[in-house]
This record gives C-alpha cells, sequence and structure tokens, in this order.
C-alpha cells in the first residue's frame, strides 16, 4: 500500500482573517473559559462562539449564490465534494491576468474523468495584502464556459474570487450547477496533476456557501 500524504488547503480562521471587501470582520467570542474561577460544585470549560460571513476564508459557493432556485449549500451532493480534482497550474513564473481557454489545453480528457478542477495561480501569496483582493486573476467567461462543457462540477481557486463584477464565469459555473472553492491555499505542495479532493460544506440549511476544511491526499513519493 502506497504511503499517502494530507495537505491542508485552507486558510486559518482567526480575528486577523481577512473578509472580503464589504463583509463584516470574523467576531469570535468566548463564552466561557477554563481560566476562569468556576463556581462551588461546577466546572469552566472552554466555550466560544463565532460569527462570520459564509464568504470568509476558504469557502464554497453553492448555486443559490447567484440564483434563487439554485442549489442551496445543504442540496449540493457530496460527491460534488470528494473524489479525484485535475490541479492545472498556472503559477509559473507568474500567472496571466486572466484565465482563459487556452491555459486549459491538454487536460480535457483528465477534467472529464475527474469532475473537479483546481486553478492554481500561485495569488495565495498575497494572502493579507489589501491588493489580494482588487488584482487578482480571474476566469474568463470563455474558460468556464469550457469548463462546463467539459464537465466540470466544481472549480477552485487560490484567488478570493473566480472574477468580478459582473461575475460572468460566477453566472456560467453555478448556473450550470457547478460549485466553486474560493481562497484556497498551499497548492505547490499536491505536486501532481490529479489528486484526491475533500472540501466538505457545513449542512447549512438554506443558504448561499459555506466555510470548508479543504484537504489533498495525495500519494507519497
Amino acid at each position: 500500500m502506497k504511503a499517502r500524504t494530507i495537505l491542508d488547503l485552507s486558510h486559518g480562521l482567526d480575528g486577523r482573517t481577512p473578509p472580503f471587501p464589504g463583509d463584516p470582520p470574523i467576531e469570535i467570542t468566548v463564552v466561557d473559559s477554563t481560566a476562569r474561577a468556576a463556581p462551588p460544585g461546577q466546572r469552566s470549560l472552554n466555550v466560544s462562539r463565532i460569527a462570520l460571513s459564509i464568504h470568509l476564508g476558504t469557502h464554497m459557493d453553492a448555486p443559490f449564490h447567484f440564483y434563487g432556485d439554485g442549489l442551496t449549500i445543504d442540496r449540493v451532493p457530496l460527491e460534488q465534494c470528494l473524489g479525484p480534482a485535475v490541479l492545472i497550474d498556472l503559477a509559473r513564473p507568474t500567472c496571466d491576468p486572466e484565465i482563459q481557454e487556452r491555459h486549459l489545453e491538454g487536460h480535457e480528457r483528465r477534467i472529464r474523468e475527474a469532475g473537479k478542477v483546481i486553478l492554481r495561480t500561485g495569488w495565495d501569496r498575497r494572502w493579507g495584502d489589501p491588493a489580494y483582493f482588487r488584482e487578482h486573476p480571474v476566469i474568463t467567461c470563455q474558460a468556464a464556459r469550457r469548463l462546463i462543457e467539459w464537465g466540470a462540477h466544481l472549480v477552485g481557486v487560490d484567488t478570493p474570487s473566480v472574477d468580478r463584477p459582473p461575475y460572468e464565469a460566477h453566472l456560467e459555473l453555478l448556473g450550470h450547477g457547478a460549485v466553486i472553492l474560493e481562497n484556497l491555499t498551499g497548492l505547490d505542495r499536491i505536486g501532481s496533476e490529479v489528486f484526491q479532493l475533500a472540501a466538505l460544506p457545513l449542512r447549512i440549511l438554506g443558504r448561499d456557501g459555506s466555510p470548508v476544511r479543504a484537504i489533498a491526499v495525495v500519494d507519497a513519493e
């Protein structure tokens, strides 16, 4: 049996996690703490409360994010969130401002087989920089349409969004039932064109997305 390596592809969440411009920052409140003296006959526990935008940090967009009749995150089939994925590395030496159809050439067969596509741009290196949200690479509508034609049902990026207003890539992908993973990180460590991806959303009923803990499972050398 081959040895496996599990890689975390998610950004951590704390008070320093940058929100998408216009969204509220994360709030983590300590409700109880073992550092506090407990009343007689009781015990102090570490208990916290969290409030955050669904689209903060590493997260998944459901079709309902852009379409009122689209699938909400709790109705997205788990098969879309788990299984083989194709990694397309566009970060050598730097990624172009637009991810176009030509960047997908040579990957059609594997995309058709896997259904999941992860695009590495290297932009996660700018996490925490204000420019992270302003200047990131985007997927063109034509490239998004090609991914759908090839059967992609999950598209992931290491940027804050797959596009900018008027959100043509979002509309193309989500409009055909695909889900989108945004704010991935550490894709350079995968080292394989095809790997096992797990990115399970919380079962938030009736809503537009969810934070995820995205991981890659790769065979060790």
